[in-house]
């Protein structure tokens, strides 16, 4: 004799309903934070319901921004390190970096970093003109600096801590990726040094030009 169908009752599908919502709001809303940054942070409302998701989001690893990804993946972004050592030529490491680290879930959480040192990369200020335009603003200004160079910092003496007794000094470098025309007009590896870039630590207002 077959059993017959279960039918949920609408209390138990509007329940499953929200739960699926929710899960694809804590999908979506990482992403899309990226996407709504401007020069002062995020959008408000894109926060604030980011916030309330975040832990669901982080517990499960979800949290990410996916926007390096196709088909229009953009430039990524690196750190490199150069380690002075005592009587020792001047040792230069790039992270990520294929070659060293492995497995590849090891790259890929060095690449997350280094993507994440650009994100929340905040140019030395706020200017005197932001200060006496709008104190609220200045002030996020500087909030966004300091945690930038917190992070910056954190690294700085994690480098340290492995390289005992040497200098370490960073900085952030974008890798280029050559549009369409271009390449076909001149085909480079995309490992071509001209499709790297050094970003400057500066105010905005400064020629960003080396």
């Amino acid at each position: 004799m077959d059993s017959e169908p279960v039918l949920l009752t609408k209390r138990v599908r509007l329940l499953i309903s929200i739960l699926i919502i929710g899960h694809l709001l804590a999908l979506v809303l990482p992403p899309l934070s990226v996407q709504t940054r401007g020069s002062i942070g995020q959008s408000p409302s894109v926060s604030t319901a980011l916030d309330f998701f975040e832990p669901y989001s982080q517990a499960l690893y979800i949290d990410r921004g996916y926007a390096f990804f196709a088909p229009d993946p953009g430039p990524s972004h690196l750190i490199q390190v150069a380690i002075s050592r005592p009587e020792e030529p001047l040792l230069e490491k790039m992270y990520p970096d294929r070659n060293e680290q492995w497995p590849r879930l090891l790259y890929h959480r060095h690449f997350m970093l280094s993507e994440f040192m650009h994100e929340i990369y905040q140019p030395p200020g706020p200017s005197e003109e932001l200060l006496k335009a709008n104190r609220q603003e200045a002030r996020y200004w500087s909030l966004l600096r300091a945690r930038y160079k917190h992070v910056h910092q954190s690294l700085v003496d994690h480098l340290k801590h492995e390289h005992p007794g040497d200098e370490v000094a960073i900085r952030r470098i974008e890798h280029l990726v050559p549009n369409l025309i271009d390449y076909q007009q001149e085909p480079i590896e995309l490992t071509d040094k001209r499709l790297y870039r050094v970003l400057l630590d500066q105010p905005i207002e400064q020629d960003a030009s080396e």
